[in-house]
């Protein structure tokens, strides 16, 4: 990747942060050892920082031009199908590491901690 495209990267990412804390009521952790969240502290581990921390939850954030065709067919299902007024979510499950994911529309994600 040539370096313009690289710096160009990091200002994606580093906006995507920004806004996601903003939703969250977070931070941006950068390389800190503790952030300060609503007056709560935190510790981060700085060799391995999240994005973003808030009082629940950590995130990492990912910037995509444009995601895998699976995964729009498979979240435009899950939101197609769903009964008026019910969450989505498309759940994957990954074989090597025999675990689940759950995925959702951040905006929904936001709505059903609220609750």
């Amino acid at each position: 990747m040539a370096e313009p495209e690289r710096k160009r990267a990091r200002q994606r990412g580093r906006n995507l942060e920004r806004a996601v804390a903003k939703k969250v009521n977070g931070v941006v952790c950068g390389r800190s050892k503790a952030v300060n969240v609503n007056g709560k502290w935190i510790q981060i581990n700085p060799q391995q920082p999240p994005d973003v921390v808030n009082e629940w939850a950590s995130f990492e954030c990912k910037s995509r031009k444009d995601l895998p065709k699976w995964f729009k067919k498979g979240m435009g299902q899950a939101i197609h199908n769903a009964p008026d007024g019910f969450p989505s979510f498309m759940v994957i499950y990954d074989r090597e590491e025999r675990c689940y994911y759950a995925v959702s529309r951040f905006e929904q994600f936001l709505d059903l901690h609220e609750r």
